[in-house]
């Protein structure tokens, strides 16, 4: 099998600021959990951010490690049809640029994740202390942040197809 290699470039800025932004909610939702969890001693409280915080480390990892799991396993990778679509003509440089900002929309999912995770144990917490039937207060934000985070998802990749793949 042939070796692919890349030249490495950093994350994009709003990368970069995505990622920080879902490591915040993520740390939110755990003081969350602890200010619960003062108020009605459940330690289930715990399990969203810790699942939420395992999701985002393995995504962390595949962030940071992208260029060597797609040099040295490229069927681990799952990348969009459009790197591949890019002209040989433009560059390698080009496809090193299109490659990392794919990756623009892993932290794009870590931030809305973090999200996601803060709500969710906010609404839990909030339903657990008012003895509510369903702790799921905020179904209607849940399905809002999807939609958005899909309809980001597709306009990132838009975005990189303008630049690169169109002709």
């Amino acid at each position: 099998m042939p070796v692919r290699t890349l030249k490495r470039f950093g994350l994009e800025g709003v990368a970069k600021a995505l990622i920080a932004i879902g490591l915040l909610f993520v740390l939110l939702s755990w003081i969350a959990g602890f200010y619960y969890f003062g108020i009605i001693a459940k330690v289930t409280l715990f399990i969203v951010p810790l699942v939420f915080t395992c999701v985002l480390a393995v995504l962390l990892l595949l962030i940071r490690y992208r260029y060597t799991l797609f040099e040295k396993y490229p069927y681990l990778m799952n990348l969009p049809s459009l790197f591949y679509r890019i002209e040989d003509k433009k560059g390698a440089d080009n496809k090193s640029i299109a490659f990392s900002m794919i990756f623009t929309v892993h932290a794009l999912v870590i931030a809305f994740l973090g999200l996601l995770s803060l709500i969710l144990t906010i609404s839990i917490g909030s339903g657990i202390k008012s003895s509510a039937s369903s702790p799921f207060l905020l179904l209607y934000a849940y399905l809002a942040i999807v939609v958005i985070l899909v309809a980001s998802v597709l306009l990132q990749y838009r975005r990189i197809y303008i630049r690169f793949a169109k002709r």
